[in-house]
């Protein structure tokens, strides 16, 4: 088991590399005020009355349509697996994903025989995007999926994703961080420490502490980054989804200074 002097350790370092790096800042203002986004809501169901083996949820809640290009572009990436990139109306590409689901349930039920498909066959498909943060120029979605057919383990998924409103394109971490291997490389011990000391009764079962764990998958709120992590990635199916919170002031000497999170985070206060 890891000793928590190595925990103590990364966190120590990390702090002395932001107070090296520069003094703080006094905060410039409060968080922006958001701006305001109107979005809409598409859904389906296929929940039979008389079978509970099959059920189907899809929803979506995202910006309403010919509002702005690059709301526009963000609503149509957002959906994009449903509508096939194509011009298909939103509602009409997931009735389609809904009812294709339901007929292959029902096909492989009538090929295996209704009485031994009720015991083994099952069909549990969920899948949900809605906003879950703006702030600055920064707009942030949830997807939550999840899908069993039976078995031990469902399949689940938890994904963010980031957007600039400003051009309506997706917000990597080239966008954000000053991005090389000295930058991976810290996020990474803060990562692994955040998982120690958010897991530490799990450390035995943690099998994934090394420098791979930048991933992408990630969120923001006023005040820290979070990254959101899948089954597996770094233990076993009981260790959960696990998502670590990194402060913004550890983050800041890592951060682009003409990137919208650091615009957003530390704004420069304006001349009177």
């Amino acid at each position: 088991m890891k000793k928590l002097s190595s925990i103590a350790l990364v966190v120590v370092l990390s702090m002395i590399l932001y107070c090296c790096h520069e003094e703080k800042e006094s905060q410039a203002v409060e968080s922006n005020e958001n701006v305001g986004v109107e979005y809409e809501e598409f859904s389906t169901s296929r929940t039979p009355e008389d079978d509970a083996n099959l059920e189907v949820i899809i929803y979506f809640m995202i910006p309403k349509s010919n509002v702005t290009a690059s709301l526009d572009s963000i609503r149509a990436d957002l959906v994009s697996f449903y509508t096939d990139n194509s011009r298909r109306e939103i509602q009409s590409g997931i009735e389609i994903f809904a009812d294709s689901i339901e007929s292959q349930f029902y096909d492989f039920r009538n090929k295996i025989g209704a009485e031994k498909s009720k015991l083994i066959n099952y069909e549990i498909y969920y899948d949900s995007i809605y906003p879950e943060f703006e702030g600055g120029s920064l707009l942030v979605f949830y997807n939550s999926h999840y899908e069993y057919e039976g078995g031990a383990h469902e399949i689940s998924e938890n994904v963010y994703r980031v957007y600039d409103m400003t051009t309506g394109k997706r917000v990597t971490e080239n966008d954000i961080f000053v991005m090389n291997d000295t930058t991976k490389r810290i996020l990474s011990e803060m990562i692994n420490a955040a998982i120690d000391m958010e897991y530490f009764n799990d450390l035995d079962d943690i099998w994934n502490n090394g420098d791979s764990n930048v991933n992408g998958n990630f969120s923001i709120s006023e005040d820290s980054l979070y990254y959101q992590y899948q089954p597996y990635d770094y233990g076993p199916n009981s260790l959960g989804m696990p998502k670590v919170a990194l402060p913004k002031d550890l983050l800041k000497p890592l951060l682009k200074k003409d990137g919208p999170l650091y615009e957003y985070w530390y704004p420069e206060k304006k001349k009177k």
